[in-house]
This record gives structure tokens, C-alpha cells and sequence, in this order.
């Protein structure tokens, strides 16, 4: 091969490499743009309030922190929560909140120090919340404003902590269906809203709320309970006490202190599917569930509960939250249908004074009542007894809706407890087809109006 050959060849095998290496470089810094443009969201909701309800509020707090030390920038965490329990009368800890108990001579953690609240009190209604997940900061009422800015690039996380039942989650005044928040998933993804959705959901019947979630919205969501089942309350007394002082109501929700204590073990390359199946382990009244997309579940949690790895806040985190930790073990758990029932009758035990005892005496009653309201709408509507509360998931969503409405003009609100009771009126719209839907809603009234 003579010398120009040679040098042909090489200067050709030297462009070749440079021109690789800029491809190489070129795609480098293209990833590197799409790292720093893509950006993590996160929309917490506690949609309940009453004192009773302490552990609701404390969970989005301690999520909020989670969040925040985790790298999460403060003005992509919207935060829904009544904010009534940190100032209550009752808070034997004034302006603090805690989630999980501690021995005494522990101070604990307060969740409730710089957690950041947009949405309180009256701004904490469903028409709100939706607004926000569609961005639209026009719509909202009150609060900041703040809405998701969430881009096609984004991640979106979501966790709400309130009571539920077949087909709806609560808010403070009123409820949000299962088809309505369907309808904003479709929304957001249609608007390229994120370019993954996850969605934690602590419950009663939670399931009820995904199961006509599509599995090709990239949505992943998990439920803490199926969509028939109660939710658990946890850290509930004795097990309440904060510093060697009982709290005075359950601190936690299993569900909920169970993927977050988990987050807080630090390795945020564990998998979503990891831990579900840890929570799932460690949730045992309840079945946890997942829904939508399960193939996004072999994602890192890093992506959901973190802006980006950072060792250094995963050390602060561990030395601040896990030293504070309470076994599984050792703590017990209360239906979430009764944690109002033992919660009132905790504070008659202490004061044993006419004032506690008419609100315990009220609650039994108010509970006597649902059941018996709705032993006669089953004897109207020709439902034996054993079918009352047969499992059936809504499809007439605007019979449910109406359903609900005319049941709580007429019979007064659900509570805590007499939620359960809106799977009759489920099982009503869908298994009494043959009637028009005004004869269901006249029966409704008709009974109510007899019980008044």
C-alpha cells in the first residue's frame, strides 16, 4: 500500500471517530436538555377535617416533607388540606401535627412545621381539585391558584388521603365520582399533561375510584383497599403518644405510613412494584391493589417521591424520620368506619363528663339510624337483607350522583360510618333497571321523608 493510501485512510478513520464522537456528544447534551427540562409535579390532598380525622392532614404534611427534601421544588408541590387539626382546641401539641408516635423524653417530627398549604377550608371542594389537575388557574376558587404546569416531559404524583366509598373519595362538603376523575385523566392526557402519571389512593373502597381506568394513559395508581373494603386507621390509641402525651386520635393511616416509611428507608431505586409489594405485605385488614398501567411499576420510586438521587438528603431523611419509627408489630389498627366511634369514646373514658358522653351517645345513635334508614330503603326497593350491600360497581353514574343528593336532602349528610351505605344506593341503579330513575330518587325521599 503506498504512503497516500495510507494517509488517506487514516485521515478518513480519524474524521470517522470525530464525527462519532460528535454524534455521541451531540446526543449527550440532547439528554442532558431533556433531563434539566423535565420536571416532577406532585398534588397532595387531605380531603377531611374534624379532629377525629387528625392522621389525614399529618399524612399529606409528612408526604409534603418527603417531597421537599427529596429535591421536589416548593412551587411544583400543590398541597389541598382543611388545616383545622394543627389549631384545634383539642391539640394537646398546638400548630404541630405528628404521624407517627414516639417514646417518651422524643420530641417526634412535626409534619406540620413549613408544610406549605394552597387549598384550605372552603377551598378544599372537588371542583377545585380537578381544576388544578387540568391546570387551570381561571377556574380555580380561592387558595394560591396554584395549578399543574405540568408539560408532556413531566412526571405527575398524586396522593389523597380522606374517606371513601363505592364509586367516590370524600371532600369536606361534598364528593368526588369515579367517572369525573376518569374524565380529567383522559383530559390531561390528551393535553399531554405528564409524561407519566402515578396516583396513591388512602381510602375506603378506593379501588372503586380505578377500575375504569384505561392501562394505556401511562397512569399507574394504587388503592388501599379493594373496591369493597374498608381502609385502616393506625398509631390510634394507646398507641397515639407523642413525647409520653397522647395524641387523642389516630396518627396515621396504615396504607399511607406504610409506603412513606418505606420511601424513608432511602433507597430510591427500589422499585414501584417493590413497594407495593412491601405495603401490600404490611397493609393485612386491608387489600392493597394496583391499576392502569402496571408496566410503569418497574420504575424507580426516585421518579415519583424524588426531583432527581440525592444521598446526601436520603441520609438527612433517615437520621431525622427513622430513629423516630414505631414497628408494625407493635402498633394496632381501627376500621376507618369507626375511628370517629372509638375516638369519641376514648374522650368519654377521660373526662366521663355529660358533654362527652351525649357526643359518644350521639354518634351510636347517628349510626343506629344509618342502619336502619337504609334496612327500610331495602325493604322499599324489594332487597333482601343479605343483599344490602351485595358487591356491585357503579355504571349509572348519574343515578349514583342524584342518588346521593336526594338521600342527603332528605335522610341528612353521610358520615364517616354511614358512607358504606352509598353501595345500596349503587346496587339500586344497578340492579333495579326496570324502574326510571325519578321513581328511585321519589323512593329515596319518600322513605326519608317517613323517618324524619
Amino acid at each position: 500500500m503506498c504512503i497516500r493510501d495510507r494517509y488517506q485512510r487514516r485521515v478518513h478513520g480519524e474524521t470517522n471517530i470525530k464525527y462519532f464522537m460528535k454524534v455521541l456528544l451531540l446526543a449527550f447534551l440532547a439528554l442532558s436538555f431533556v433531563a434539566v427540562s423535565a420536571d416532577n409535579w406532585a398534588v397532595l390532598v387531605a380531603g377531611s377535617d374534624g379532629f377525629w380525622n387528625y392522621r389525614h392532614q399529618a399524612d399529606i404534611c409528612h408526604a409534603y416533607h418527603i417531597l421537599l427534601n427529596n429535591g421536589y421544588k416548593p412551587e411544583n408541590i400543590i398541597v389541598f388540606s382543611s388545616n383545622d387539626i394543627a389549631k384545634s382546641s383539642e391539640n394537646p401539641f398546638p400548630g404541630q401535627l405528628f404521624n407517627k408516635p414516639t417514646g417518651e423524653g422524643e420530641i417526634g417530627v412535626d409534619v406540620n412545621a413549613g408544610c406549605v398549604i394552597d387549598y384550605e377550608g372552603y377551598d378544599v371542594f372537588p371542583r377545585n381539585f380537578l381544576a388544578v389537575l387540568r391546570g387551570e388557574a381561571e377556574t380555580v376558587e380561592g387558595g394560591t391558584e396554584k395549578v399543574l404546569g405540568s408539560t408532556h416531559e413531566d412526571r405527575v404524583f398524586i396522593y389523597f388521603a380522606d374517606h371513601g366509598a363505592q364509586g367516590l373519595i370524600s371532600f369536606p362538603t361534598y364528593y368526588l365520582f369515579a367517572d369525573d376523575l376518569i374524565k380529567t385523566f383522559q383530559y390531561m392526557h390528551e393535553n399531554k399533561m405528564y409524561s407519566e402519571l402515578v396516583f396513591y389512593l388512602e381510602a375506603c373502597e378506593s379501588g372503586s375510584m380505578f377500575q375504569k381506568l384505561p392501562k394505556d394513559w401511562k397512569i399507574y395508581a394504587t388503592s388501599a383497599a379493594s373496591p369493597y373494603e374498608s381502609s385502616w386507621a393506625y398509631y390510634c390509641t394507646p398507641d397515639d403518644k407523642v413525647n409520653g402525651k397522647n395524641i387523642g386520635s389516630c396518627l396515621g393511616d396504615h396504607y399511607s405510613i406504610s409506603w412513606m416509611e418505606d420511601t424513608e428507608r432511602g433507597d430510591l431505586t427500589e422499585t414501584l412494584n417493590d413497594q407495593y409489594e412491601i405495603v401490600k405485605k404490611r397493609v393485612t385488614k386491608s387489600q392493597v391493589l394496583e391499576w392502569g398501567e402496571l408496566g410503569l411499576n418497574v420504575q424507580p420510586i426516585g421518579n415519583y417521591h424524588a426531583n432527581g438521587f440525592q444521598p446526601t438528603t436520603i441520609n438527612r431523611l433517615k437520621a431525622q424520620f427513622l430513629r423516630k419509627m414505631v414497628s408494625f408489630e407493635t402498633a394496632r389498627g381501627i376500621d376507618s368506619r369507626d375511628v370517629k366511634l372509638h375516638y369519641l369514646n376514648n374522650r368519654h373514658q377521660i373526662y366521663n363528663n355529660l358533654e362527652s358522653s351525649q357526643a359518644l351517645r350521639a354518634e351510636i345513635n347517628e349510626r343506629l339510624g344509618a342502619d336502619h334508614k337504609f334496612a327500610q330503603l331495602s325493604k322499599y326497593f324489594n332487597f333482601p337483607a343479605e343483599d344490602l350491600l351485595t358487591q356491585t360497581s357503579p355504571e349509572d353514574f348519574n343515578c349514583l350522583k342524584e342518588s346521593v343528593t336526594v338521600y342527603e336532602q332528605t335522610c341528612g349528610k353521610f358520615s364517616d360510618y354511614s358512607l358504606k351505605y352509598v353501595q345500596f344506593l349503587v346496587n339500586v341503579c344497578e340492579k333495579r333497571r326496570d324502574l326510571p330513575k325519578e321513581e328511585i330518587l321519589a323512593g329515596i325521599a319518600t322513605v326519608c321523608a317517613r323517618m324524619n
